[in-house]
């Protein structure tokens, strides 16, 4: 397991020279890691009056801001490309405008209306601060604009909210842990709803908002002046910091198209990396099949509902949690069976949940999950796909699969699927960042994004290890993201607020190519695969937040400046680890009891019976004895 020491000299001789000397820090997004940031950054000292949150949203909550949006734009398929265009807003005026040009409305006299001053732009929506008269206004403005992302109608948390939560907020008074009773609701379900989400993100942002400017986009973040190494010694005196860097941060506001540029000594990006949908270009005549038949590939990203599926032949590409979740819902209403593409086994549990398998003469049959499609086939208007052997489903019914709108080819095991409706891919998403072009940055600094399926030059999954002012929490995938958010902006705060020593460039750097062998501090995984690289090991985020916990447990009491001793970023315990453990056990009990179970308890599961049992299988699966002792120590 990847270290944190800074092997390269002592703590004392760390801070002979201070590495910072930040005053002024922009945060990019108002998600659950942009709004763990600004509090921690507070709490550390910063100063508010020096701190810009930037959202392009009208509202707090990044992915959890669900809205029935989808994008005007058409689907690139396949859909590959890190660096493609970003997508466009969704304005919800656009239609109802032009409705009122055709009826011939009078024409708006403030069209061509000036603002005095960019801070007036950049200030008016839903603030009262535009100086416009009244009837301008109400002329003038326009709603912000939405942007479409990835949340669904009926969806529910695959976590629950006693582990999900932030370590200063629970989601209700009375939850074991809560601080003094401080929770965002009176009652809710343990796995919560997203509307119950977003309620507790909103009552989170309570005390940063004034910090917020909302609908804020941001065009363009740039290095303005290089620093010198980290690797080497400092020129001047013990009381000039070894990295000097400012960024040149351009933003547009979405309501006014008032533009706006400011400088910055660091900058937080958390914008999140549920964006750009991927869409794999593994099977041929996949572009072909998308021409031919506009609209019937698309991907998650756009679903809502399941009610546009109905009566349909539909195909779900992957099985992961979003797409089983996607799957059970549109299988109510879809021509059955619904097929599931699969790359590897899905449990029998969840098969059994699903309605894998069974006889014509039984309902047990809503689903067949079959292997990865091998081609698209465009004059039947549909693919050929592998078998899954080791699944429950790959064996299921195949005789029957010519009924079915099938038909197998026994040499070559795979089968043929035609007449399909609608195949919606459920594959993730790339990792982009367009307004962190290559060209912000030195000739020397290796690029951000590539393929965008992992993140360059990044040392812990968040640290930038040639420009240290640049931070990018909440990377990771398979994770509890809201304790993780603060764990990691614990540790950056501490660092820019210079009470924990930086380690140098090459030490970043070896640590970033420990996380690229799979020996980070997440525990062991698959080395050398770009696919992986953010991705945890089960129990992983344990590891990762234990030892960030304690990275930022080693600060000064004080740092340059008068800095204070900060927040205290979450450590995980007997409790939670046990919790991490049975989650998706959880969960599937909550599905099939209807979805009203308040406590973990009501779906009888219990730490005091099974606790030990079922934590050593986390610990086992994240492979460290390190944690299993930190766990052993806890529990006394």
């Amino acid at each position: 397991m990847g270290s944190i020491v800074n092997n390269t000299s002592d703590q004392n001789d760390a801070f002979s020279a201070p590495a910072f000397n930040i005053t002024r820090i922009a945060i990019v997004g108002a998600g659950p890691s942009g709004l763990a940031a600004a509090k921690y950054l507070l709490a550390e000292g910063f100063s508010s009056e020096k701190i810009d949150i930037y959202e392009q949203q009208a509202e707090v909550g990044g992915v959890w801001n669900y809205n029935t949006a989808t994008s005007a734009q058409p689907l690139r398929v396949p859909l590959t490309d890190a660096h493609a265009p970003p997508e466009l807003p969704v304005y919800p005026d656009d239609l109802a405008a032009e409705d009122e040009e055709e009826e011939g409305e009078e024409e708006d006299k403030y069209a061509d209306y000036v603002f005095d001053s960019d801070e007036e732009a950049s200030t008016a929506p839903g603030s009262g601060a535009c100086s416009l008269p009244p009837v301008a206004r109400q002329k003038k403005e326009k709603r912000p604009p939405v942007f479409p992302n990835p949340m669904y109608d009926d969806l529910h948390t695959n976590i629950p909210h006693t582990l999900m939560r932030y370590s200063d907020l629970g989601f209700h008074a009375d939850e074991i842990g809560a601080r003094k009773g401080k929770g965002t609701h009176e009652d809710c379900e343990i796995f919560p709803s997203r509307q119950v989400v977003q309620e507790y993100l909103v009552e989170y942002a309570r005390d940063v908002r004034q910090l917020i400017r909302f609908s804020a986009q941001v065009t363009n973040i740039s290095l303005q002046t290089p620093s010198p190494s980290a690797t080497t010694a400092a020129a001047s005196t013990a009381q000039q910091p070894r990295i000097q860097e400012k960024w040149t941060l351009q933003s547009t506001n979405l309501v006014t198209n008032a533009s706006n540029t400011e400088t910055y000594d660091a900058v937080v990006v958390a914008s999140g990396h549920y964006s750009t949908p991927y869409i794999p270009a593994a099977a041929p005549g996949i572009s072909e099949f998308a021409s031919t038949h506009p609209g019937v590939i698309s991907h998650s990203k756009t679903y809502r509902a399941a009610a546009a599926f109905a009566g349909k032949r539909v195909v779900v590409v992957g099985s992961g949690p979003s797409g089983l979740d996607i799957a059970a819902q549109i299988s109510a209403v879809c021509k059955p069976p619904l097929i599931v593409c699969a790359r590897s086994p899905v449990s029998t549990e969840m098969c059994a949940h699903l309605g894998v398998g069974g006889d014509d003469n039984n309902d047990n049959n809503r689903v067949r999950v079959v292997g990865p499609i091998k081609r698209f086939l465009d004059d039947e208007r549909g693919i050929e796909v592998g078998p899954t052997p080791s699944s429950p489903s790959a064996s299921s019914s195949k005789g029957e699969a010519g009924g079915r709108g099938g038909e197998i080819d026994k040499e070559e095991s795979t089968e043929k699927i035609s007449d399909i409706d609608a195949i919606v891919f459920c594959t993730g998403y790339l990792y982009t960042f367009p307004f962190l072009p290559s060209s912000s940055f030195p000739a020397s600094t290796p690029p951000l994004i590539t393929s965008g399926r992992r993140v360059h030059g990044v040392a812990r999954h968040f640290l930038h290890t040639r420009h240290p002012t640049l931070v990018f929490p909440g990377l990771p995938y398979k994770i509890i993201p809201f304790p993780l958010a603060e764990a990691q902006a614990a540790v950056f705060s501490r660092l820019w607020a210079n009470r924990l020593p930086l380690p140098s460039q090459e030490e970043l750097e070896v640590w970033e190519k420990e996380d690229e062998e799979g020996k980070g501090l997440e525990g062991q995984r698959v080395a050398k695969r770009e696919k992986s690289f953010h991705t945890f090991p089960k129990g992983g985020d344990a590891l990762y937040i234990n030892a960030l916990h304690d990275w930022a447990a080693r600060a000064l009491d004080e740092g340059a400046g008068g800095k204070g001793k900060g927040k205290e970023p979450p450590s995980w315990g007997p409790e939670e680890l046990w919790q991490r453990s049975i989650y998706a056990q959880a969960k599937m009990q909550f599905e099939k009891t209807g979805r009203k179970a308040r406590t973990l308890l009501e779906l009888g599961l219990s730490r005091e019976t099974s606790g030990e049992e079922d934590t050593n299988r986390l610990l086992d699966g994240a492979k460290s004895e390190e944690l299993r002792q930190n766990q052993i120590d806890l529990a006394g």
